[in-house]
């Protein structure tokens, strides 16, 4: 014999009692995608080991190059792995913050650079994927 009350379930269960999904990678509307590093996220750890790989898989198609060489005189081009930082092209503030590292249509957006050259480039737009891409389409 079972009694109700051990197997009442609430229609509407209370906030602290919903499971909630938080993925590590937040897609917003209009395409763009923000991995979640937050150290207090419950995600964070998955956010910060996706945001490395991007990096990984920037600096690989860069071929070990930054992408701030030939754009800032002061950097020396060749770019070690473990000194990479995300370079994001259009910036990082204003609710535009766009971690992936290609659109849809196979197009490059981001980077990686060495942290002295993405400290000196601030927060000028300097369009390092637009030039590339200009280029790969003349070729």
């Amino acid at each position: 014999m079972t009694h109700a009350y051990l197997t009442y379930v609430p229609a509407f269960p209370k906030p602290s009692q919903m499971r909630r999904e938080l993925p590590h990678v937040k897609v917003f509307p209009d395409g763009r995608e923000v991995c979640q590093t937050r150290l207090d996220h419950p995600e964070g750890a998955e956010g910060r080991a996706e945001y490395k790989r991007r990096k990984e898989a920037m600096w690989e198609r860069q071929k070990g190059i930054c992408c701030l060489y030939g754009f800032l005189p002061e950097c020396p081009g060749k770019l070690e792995i473990k000194l990479a930082t995300f370079e994001h092209e259009d910036g990082r503030g204003g609710g535009k913050r766009d971690d992936r590292i290609s659109l849809p249509d196979g197009t490059w957006i981001n980077g990686v650079s060495h942290l002295q050259c993405n400290s000196a480039k601030g927060s000028k737009h300097i369009p390092f994927n637009r030039a590339r891409n200009a280029l790969a389409k003349r070729d």
